[in-house]
């Protein structure tokens, strides 16, 4: 094995944990990995050749282990990082990274650790095109931001962890809202919540299955939001408006339906806009993309697309969004929520 193999561990084996497996960059190595459920750690040890830990310790303590990748249960994540953290052992850890901004924060890593959060909506291609056209035009400002993500969830989703509240931190926005929030953030860094509202409509678990928010800036932009985990329909709808054009990406691929970016110009007498359509393969690189960030950053210090700092702004805006929405509806109108 080359020299230059950079040495990775995996801590959980669910689908996510796997996903992350199967997109590993050329030049690295999974050598070993650890799941609490034996039988999940052993499926991916034998489909990667690595070796299958009895503990987070041992996998932590391997010869020559450069990073880990932890996708496990909420609760877990800031203990496994911090374990991680005092052997020096640089980290890509799945979204949100904690149940709440004060436990992310209590991580505190050296500058010299690499803590890369699990964004991987960021490296869409759509993503991309979206920001370069906007780069395109500097004269042509943000006005606000437009954005919906939902899906179907599945028979006996109230009982999985994610609805158990002690576990997960949170409902639907701490899910798959962090993901547009962090989206939102990239184009738009200095946004600030004005007020958020959630609810559980259809699940019976103290989380929220429906949450809305709406967020802007000092300069006057605004970003608005819905997710939805009652959305039967699968769907990702993020819409950027300037003053001249109007940008569309939609689709994620695969249940999400295809991955386009539409792109809507006016003319200056107005009326119909000039439009175009890109439309991308089914296929999804994000994870591989995002991997490939992590494993550069360890090897060239090359910068993160997703680190620390972006993960508590994400997970700062969810706190402010739970408290307007608690502020609002009162204890018996608001979901019960955990309290760190």
């Amino acid at each position: 094995m080359s020299e230059k193999t950079t040495f990775l561990g995996l801590i959980g084996c669910g689908v996510i944990g796997e996903r992350r497996a199967q997109a590993l960059p050329s030049g690295t190595k999974l050598i070993g990995c650890f799941d609490p459920d034996s039988q999940r750690s052993q499926k991916i040890a034998n489909a990667y050749n690595c070796e299958s830990l009895s503990s987070i310790e041992g996998l932590l303590a391997m010869p020559g282990l450069k990073g880990v990748i932890i996708a496990a249960v909420n609760s877990a994540l800031v203990p496994i990082m911090k374990l991680a953290a005092a052997k020096g052992i640089h980290i890509l850890v799945e979204k949100p990274a904690a149940r709440s901004h004060k436990e992310l924060a209590s991580l505190n890593p050296p500058s010299s650790l690499i803590v890369k959060i699990g964004f991987n909506h960021r490296f869409h291609p759509a993503f991309f095109d979206l920001q370069n056209e906007i780069k395109k035009n500097p004269n042509d400002p943000i006005m606000f931001i437009r954005a919906q993500y939902g899906n179907g969830a599945r028979v006996g989703f109230e009982k999985e962890w994610r609805s158990n509240v002690e576990i997960s931190g949170g409902g639907e926005l701490l899910d798959q809202g962090v993901h547009v929030l962090d989206l939102a953030s990239c184009l738009l860094p200095d946004l600030k919540v004005q007020t958020g509202f959630c609810r559980n409509h259809f699940w019976q678990a103290p989380v929220d299955d429906n949450s809305w928010a709406l967020l802007s800036t000092p300069g006057g932009a605004t970003f608005s939001m819905h997710v939805s985990s009652t959305e039967w329909k699968n769907e990702f709808r993020f819409e950027v408006y300037t003053k001249n054009r109007k940008y569309q990406w939609l689709g994620l691929g695969r249940s999400y339906g295809p991955e386009k970016l539409i792109i809507h110009t006016m003319k200056p007498e107005m009326g119909p806009p000039e439009t175009s359509e890109k439309t991308y393969p089914n296929e999804d690189h994000s994870w591989l993309l995002e991997n490939q960030n992590f494993v550069d950053a360890i090897n060239l210090k090359t910068p993160l697309n997703g680190d620390y700092a972006d993960g508590l702004r994400s997970l700062g805006h969810v706190e402010k969004i739970y408290q307007s929405s608690l502020a609002q509806q009162g204890e018996k109108g608001h979901p019960v929520w955990w309290k760190n």
